[in-house]
């Protein structure tokens, strides 16, 4: 795993986690619900674009 990938693992654990506390807070599900999408098309596009290290200067 590259560490673009790593850093996407994490910045959307972190965006789940607000959500989720939000969601709790304000017992309002819809925050929660509406940011998996988004967190999940992240993941996909940064675990599905191939890095490709022999032609990367040009």
């Amino acid at each position: 795993m590259s560490k673009y990938q790593k850093r996407s693992v994490y910045i959307s654990i972190v965006a789940l986690a607000f959500f989720l506390v939000l969601s709790l807070i304000t017992r309002n599900w819809g925050f929660f619900l509406w940011s998996l999408l988004p967190v999940f098309m992240v993941l996909i596009t940064a675990f599905s674009i191939k890095i490709d290290n022999k032609n990367n200067a040009g």
